[in-house]
């Protein structure tokens, strides 16, 4: 067995959302390229701040997931890491059928730590 930093299964999700800077900015579309039930990592995200509030909004079979979320961590090439919070249920049940229908991505593998010489 090895560790691995995944507190909850990753999906390979590769979806066009909307995404509502707060509390107040201009809308932009975005990539949601990995999703889970806790959050999302999003591709064209260059203009988000770490700790910075925002809504995201993603159409699903006719149905709109929507929900708080807070930039959680982001990158010089425009990804950015959710955290999803105070999702409504319907919303969270939403998410959960999302993800259900998505390719669960693989386990990634931590790097080994080294031996202490003594």
């Amino acid at each position: 067995m090895y560790k691995d930093r995944r507190n909850v299964p990753r999906y390979s999700a590769h979806l066009k959302a909307t995404l509502h800077p707060q509390p107040e900015g201009t809308s932009v579309t975005v990539t949601v390229e990995d999703l889970c039930v806790l959050g999302c990592l999003l591709e064209y995200a260059p203009s988000l701040g770490v700790r910075q509030e925002c809504e995201l909004t993603l159409d699903w079979n006719g149905r709109k997931f929507r929900t708080p979320a807070v930039v959680a961590w982001n990158s010089p090439q425009g990804q950015a890491g959710l955290a999803f919070h105070d999702t409504d249920p319907a919303s969270k049940a939403l998410l959960r059928e999302i993800c259900s229908d998505l390719r669960l991505k693989p386990l990634v593998r931590l790097a080994e730590e080294p031996k202490s010489e003594e």
